[in-house]
């Protein structure tokens, strides 16, 4: 990354140290029971406003979504962002997490469409081609609208999973052990809320989301 080098290097070590303290869920086995991107004309508004140095929209690394379409972070601009990771081939706790965004979804209905944009990125880049993603919105029924599946090189997968506070780690069988996290981004790709575990009630989050759209 060229800017705020300093300041997001600094937030990757407190991102990783609060990671250390969590212990991250399985998908195959369950666990205890707890309580579209923007278009130019958009990104170049925002770029004349500018984005502060907690910006997500800072990191500068490379992503394809799930037409094989090239992406920079900063192209997520100008809605809110409900952002989550997963993997497609996750038995247990990857399609919850899908079904808690749908629920988030259905809570926002009477909203704006082009105001709220979900994106999904995976943990498992070598099998989670393009082609996979796409074929997942499909079997999912995403709408192509407003959802967003994104693949990368495993290093800026591991980046951004570290500024969105997540922890995952690779099996031996090859599942992947992960934390389960949905986070809130403003416009301007800064986290102002997050849920944090599997078939939450989306009543805080979807509050969360229609008090900052009032704010905007």
């Amino acid at each position: 990354m060229k800017r705020y080098t300093s300041f997001l290097f600094m937030l990757l070590i407190l991102s990783f140290a609060a990671c250390q303290q969590q212990e991250a869920g399985s998908c195959c086995t369950k666990p205890v029971a707890t309580g579209n991107t923007s278009d130019t004309k958009t990104v170049s508004a925002l770029h004349s406003v500018g984005i502060s140095d907690m910006s997500l929209y800072n990191l500068e690394s490379d992503w394809k979504n799930q037409r094989g379409e090239d992406l920079k972070m900063e192209q997520l601009q100008g809605k809110v962002q409900l952002v989550a990771m997963i993997y497609t081939s996750c038995g247990y706790a990857c399609p919850r997490i899908v079904a808690d965004l749908k629920r988030i979804e259905s809570g926002l209905e009477a909203l704006n469409r082009e105001e709220v944009g979900i994106v999904l990125v995976t943990m498992d880049p070598a099998r989670d081609t393009p082609e996979k993603l796409q074929a997942f919105a499909a079997s999912n029924k995403l709408d192509a609208d407003r959802w967003v599946l994104l693949t990368s090189e495993q290093d800026n997968i591991r980046e951004l999973a570290a500024l969105l506070n997540m922890k995952y780690k690779t099996e031996l069988d090859g599942e992947i052990s992960h934390s389960n996290i949905i986070s809130v981004l403003n416009p301007q790709g800064e986290i102002i809320h997050q849920q944090e575990g599997l078939g939450i009630a989306p009543d805080e989050t979807v509050n969360a989301i229609k008090v900052l759209l009032q704010k905007i």
